[in-house]
């Protein structure tokens, strides 16, 4: 097993590239939709919307949640 490693980012290397941003708002997404344990029927349903709103999983439930506490 190699242990070469092409670093992409570091932090404070500046802005993070376009590639690196998407890899890691990927990773949040799942990270997000696991930690909540919800059924698979409901997960496909969270990343289509999204998709189709063209947000990450994390601001189309930010979005609903926000929405569910706004005062009445």
């Amino acid at each position: 097993m190699s242990s070469d490693v092409n670093v992409v980012w570091r932090r404070g290397d500046g802005e993070m590239p376009e590639k690196v941003k998407y890899v890691v708002k990927a990773a949040q997404d799942e990270l997000l939709l696991r930690s909540l344990q919800l059924p698979f029927s409901v997960v496909d349903t969270i990343r289509y919307n999204a998709s189709k709103n063209d947000q990450t999983v994390n601001e189309y439930i930010s979005a609903i949640v926000m929405r569910s506490i706004e005062p009445a």
